[in-house]
């Protein structure tokens, strides 16, 4: 039997064997080829070790969103489990459909139901304009409040009415509606053969004379106001031009301050005076008429310069018929009609 010392195991014949036969090792690769293949194959190794399916993430949701119930005996100690009740949650979703729908059923009950017809209109603000005729032209009476939209009545209004200079219309639930007009000042009456055509206000804007009012200037005319720059006849107008256009003064608001400003010079008994080819003016107390054109330039210059030829028609014993200041440098007289 041999010794311990003599016993050569496992491991020692390993030793001796290395110190023996040289060590083999495999090579690196240095193709980079080669060692993308070697690194996708180690990878692919590599798999799952558990998968979650979507059914048992649903159970286990559902599971946890279980809200459990006890209920007491009435023995000490002891307890009645009820079966356990999921757990609702409403989401937005879901709360803006309910939402949505419910508009939608409160809007048809408010156009069917009576209690939202228009009973009342309030108007404020109007003076000459009666409320009957724009409630007339207007027709709400039993439409339904949901219907009423301001912008197309204060359209609707503004068309129809030329002697409103501007509208504001609100709805008030479940049945009102308010409508705060303001209404054109007249700043001149506009006479033609004695016939009162229309009113002009400080704007240039005409309207239909309604009512009275003491403020306008009167202005004896052989003809229609002068009309400013740009100004198209709505008889010539089509349909469609009349629906896009928007509404354009009548006369000139610089004309208008030319009528004011020669009224407060003429003579207070003197009416004023519009000739298509002379401007305006007024008859002068020693019998003639006089005219300074359609507008206020160098007015001064020109009230100087008809003093001074006033002055020497009186000195020579002259009665004319006519002066015309129209042009500041070349006045003139005549005196024969």
């Amino acid at each position: 039997m041999a010794s311990g010392s003599n016993r050569t195991t496992r491991a020692d014949e390993v030793r001796a064997r290395r110190k023996i036969e040289p060590v083999r090792r495999k090579p690196i690769p240095t193709n980079p080829s080669v060692r993308t293949s070697r690194d996708a194959q180690n990878a692919s190794r590599v798999v799952s070790r558990r998968s979650y399916t979507s059914t048992q993430y649903t159970r286990s949701a559902a599971t946890r969103n279980r809200s459990r119930v006890y209920m007491p005996t009435g023995t000490q100690g002891s307890e009645l489990r009820l079966p356990a009740l999921p757990q609702f949650r409403l989401s937005w979703r879901i709360l803006s459909g309910l939402i949505a729908v419910g508009m939608t059923v409160l809007l048809f009950m408010m156009s069917t139901s009576t209690a939202f017809a228009v009973s009342k209109v309030n108007l404020s603000g109007g003076i000459r304009i009666p409320v009957e005729e724009i409630n007339q032209k207007l027709d709400l009476q039993g439409e339904s409040i949901i219907q009423v939209v301001p912008a197309d009545i204060e359209n609707q209004i503004l068309e129809a009415f030329p002697d409103i200079k501007s509208v504001e219309v609100k709805v008030r639930m479940p049945a009102v509606v308010d409508i705060a007009i303001e209404e054109r000042i007249p700043a001149l009456l506009w006479m033609k053969d004695e016939e009162m055509l229309y009113w002009i206000d400080q704007d240039g804007f005409a309207f239909t004379v309604r009512g009275e009012a003491t403020l306008p200037i009167r202005v004896y005319a052989n003809s229609e106001p002068p009309h400013p720059l740009g100004w198209v006849d709505p008889q010539q107008m089509t349909d469609e031009e009349k629906e896009s256009a928007e509404p354009l003064p009548l006369v000139d608001p610089a004309f208008v301050s030319t009528v004011q400003k020669l009224n407060g010079i003429k003579p207070a008994e003197s009416p004023m005076l519009y000739n298509a080819q002379r401007g305006l003016g007024w008859v002068d107390p020693h019998g003639w008429q006089v005219y300074f054109g359609d507008d206020d330039a160098n007015i001064d210059m020109k009230l100087l310069e008809y003093a001074r030829i006033v002055e020497t028609i009186l000195d020579r014993n002259l009665q004319p018929v006519l002066i015309s200041m129209e042009f500041l440098h070349a006045p003139y007289y005549r005196l024969e009609p």
